[in-house]
C-alpha cells in the first residue's frame, strides 16, 4: 500500500469515525425537552448530513484499497490477516445497512438497520484501529512472531 493510499484511508476512516460518532451520540444523548415534548439536537440534521457526505470517501478508499492490499497480504502471508478479514467482512454490512437507513421508509425497518449500522461500524472502528495498531507494534521487517504477537 502506498503512503497516499494508506494516509488516505486513515483521513476517510477517521472523518468518517467522527462524524458518525457525532450523528450517533446526538440521536442518543442529545434529545432535549421542547414545548411539546422531546425533540432531536438542532445539530443533529448537520451532524448527519456531513457523515452522509463524508462516509462515501471511505467507501471509495477502502474500495480502491481491497483491489490490491488484501490479495498480497494473504498470499504472501504476514501479520494482521485476522483484523485485517475482520474489517473486510464488516465493509458490506456497514455499508449497504448505512445506505439501507437513508431510503426505508417503514420505521420498524429504520430501527432495525440503524442498530445493524451501528453494531457493524463499531465492530468495523475496533477491527480497524487492532489493525493498525498491530502495524505500529510490529516492525514491518519483523515476521509477527518475532516480536511475541504470535499469528
Amino acid at each position: 500500500m502506498s503512503p497516499l493510499e494508506r494516509w488516505s484511508l486513515h483521513v476517510a476512516a477517521l472523518l468518517t469515525a467522527a462524524t458518525g460518532l457525532l450523528d450517533g451520540g446526538l440521536r442518543w444523548f442529545g434529545q432535549r425537552m421542547g414545548e411539546f415534548g422531546p425533540e432531536p439536537s438542532p445539530w443533529l440534521g448537520l451532524a448527519q448530513h456531513l457523515h452522509v457526505l463524508v462516509a462515501p470517501l471511505l467507501v471509495f478508499t477502502l474500495g480502491v484499497l481491497v483491489r490490491g492490499h488484501p490479495w498480497v497480504r494473504l498470499r504472501g502471508g504476514g501479520g494482521g490477516r485476522r483484523t485485517g478479514l475482520g474489517i473486510a467482512f464488516l465493509i458490506a454490512p456497514m455499508v449497504f445497512s448505512g445506505y439501507a437507513v437513508q431510503v426505508a421508509v417503514d420505521p420498524a425497518w429504520r430501527t432495525a438497520l440503524s442498530w445493524s449500522h451501528g453494531i457493524s461500524a463499531g465492530l468495523f472502528l475496533l477491527a480497524y484501529a487492532g489493525h493498525v495498531l498491530r502495524t505500529l507494534v510490529a516492525p514491518r521487517g519483523l515476521p509477527q512472531a518475532a516480536v511475541g504477537l504470535g499469528r
